[in-house]
């Protein structure tokens, strides 16, 4: 579960960019947060990765919360190759891995045969695959996603949210996403939570 209760969130001027935004993402659940470019939904997702400190509020977290980041690049090391990059983050955290569990999650995910590719020579649609594979083989407790398909075509888009939901239905993993497409937020979320362009309220859907 995620609980944010924030009176003020800002950056280092001091000047807020959003008031009182409150809501809750329950266990398992997959929310859309959505809202006009700017106004600060990449910054709710930073501060509930503990990353973005500039708020008056609150951030509940299960204890000893795993949580996965996902954006729409940048989330794979180039100097490492495709099977590397899905072990990395239980390998640093857990500091083994189990190898064969790591090649049938490759297989599902459709990138059997790109185990020692370089992520610089994958296609737009195996990045996001291997993505997924990174962020699900670390067995998170929360899962945040941050534009993740946007710069993909409709059809590649396509599948991969299906691999998504398929895996994430699977786990029942807590997830919240950053989308600026309605159809996507209304395709892929249980529940949409839309920061108002006044930057001050929020709406929530189900």
């Amino acid at each position: 579960m995620i609980e944010l209760n924030a009176q003020s969130i800002y950056y280092n001027t001091g000047q807020p960019i959003l008031k009182n935004i409150s809501f809750v993402v329950e266990k398992g659940e997959i929310a859309a947060l959505t809202g006009a470019s700017g106004i600060g939904k990449s910054t709710i997702l930073k501060m509930i990765a503990g990353i973005h400190r500039g708020y008056e509020g609150s951030v509940e977290l299960p204890k000893n919360s795993r949580i996965a980041f996902i954006s729409q690049k940048n989330c794979l090391l180039p100097w490492k190759t495709v099977f590397e990059n899905i072990i990395l983050l239980k390998k640093v955290e857990d500091g083994r891995v189990d190898k064969t569990k790591a090649s049938e999650l490759m297989k599902s995910l459709g990138l059997s045969g790109y185990e020692k590719q370089y992520p610089l020579y994958l296609s737009g649609g195996q990045y996001q695959r291997a993505a997924l594979g990174q962020a699900f083989f670390y067995e998170p407790d929360i899962i945040l996603m941050d534009e993740p398909f946007s710069a993909l075509d409709v059809s590649t888009k396509q599948e991969i949210q299906e691999v998504f939901l398929k895996l994430q239905r699977q786990h029942s993993i807590t997830t919240l996403f950053v989308t600026h497409n309605t159809e996507e937020a209304e395709y892929m979320g249980s529940r949409i939570i839309n920061l108002e362009n006044t930057r001050s309220t929020r709406r929530e859907y189900r």
